[in-house]
């Protein structure tokens, strides 16, 4: 039982390392015995992470990559075999919804393209590449990253609820095409983390309020989330695909009348 959660030979890649979630889950899968390939559009924090993954003794290799490019994930995706040997788990987290917020009415093209290449084509296409190698060598895991703005109404964000809800349709639908290669396919929906983009838009009022509406009574942290990706990565979920991990900290569709209530 102690080799549960054990990915010792196994090499990742995380899309998306360079931010707070992205290197938890690096360091984490690290930390469990994986080699890792770190990627981002900028470099400046990923040789760090690459570092930390070095010092506990694991390889690691730092690839600045622009993920929503066709030709970088085929090099980026080459390279991580090259000089690690192979590809045995694939997390995708990069995404975000600040490069094109707006209500409906204001929406351009140009910020519904650019959060769908971002949260759905990217994903899409990396799966591939890494899927493709993974078939020859025998299965793999296949991790996305989703949000709670898939499965209900987003005001302001109509392009981010809908490309992340592309993102857990396709992962569905990966897991059903390609469980035969026995390449498993699962998502982790995230709940609110504390993260510089949270912790930027979030005024303590506002924040005393969500930890009164969470069940378990706090905000979530970057390493909840790597937590439930080992989970998916790790033998422990040998015979789990297409499934939706919801990390949220209770919170899920409560309507706050209802914690109201509960308190009362």
């Amino acid at each position: 039982m102690s080799d549960l959660f054990s990915l010792k030979g196994k090499v990742a890649f995380i899309a998306g390392a360079s931010k707070e979630m992205g290197s938890a889950v690096a360091r984490m899968l690290a930390a469990h015995g994986a080699d890792v390939a770190v990627s981002a559009r900028s470099g400046d924090k990923l040789e760090a992470v690459a570092a930390d993954i070095r010092a506990i003794g694991q390889r690691s290799v730092p690839i600045v990559a622009d993920l929503t490019n066709l030709a970088q994930i085929s090099t980026a995706i080459q390279r991580t075999v090259a000089e690690l040997g192979g590809l045995d788990i694939l997390v995708n987290i990069l995404g975000g919804s600040n490069i094109g917020a707006a209500w409906a009415l204001r929406m351009t093209e140009a910020m519904w393209d650019d959060v769908f290449a971002l949260n759905v084509k990217a994903p899409m296409f990396l799966s591939v590449a890494a899927a493709k190698i993974m078939k020859e060598s025998g299965g793999g895991s296949i991790i996305n990253i989703s949000t709670s703005a898939a499965s209900g109404a987003a005001p302001r964000l109509t392009n981010y609820g809908a490309a992340k809800a592309g993102l857990e349709h396709l992962t569905e639908t990966l897991a059903a095409e390609w469980g035969r290669f026995r390449i498993r396919v699962n998502v982790v929906v995230s709940g609110n983390i504390y993260t510089s983009n949270l912790r930027r838009v979030l005024k303590p009022d506002i924040e005393q309020q969500l930890i009164e509406r969470t069940p378990l009574g706090r905000i979530g942290e970057p390493d909840d989330i790597a937590a439930a990706v080992l989970y998916f990565a790790s033998p422990a979920a040998s015979w789990v695909t297409g499934a939706k991990l919801v990390v949220d900290g209770g919170l899920g569709n409560i309507r706050p009348f209802e914690m109201r209530e509960r308190k009362s």
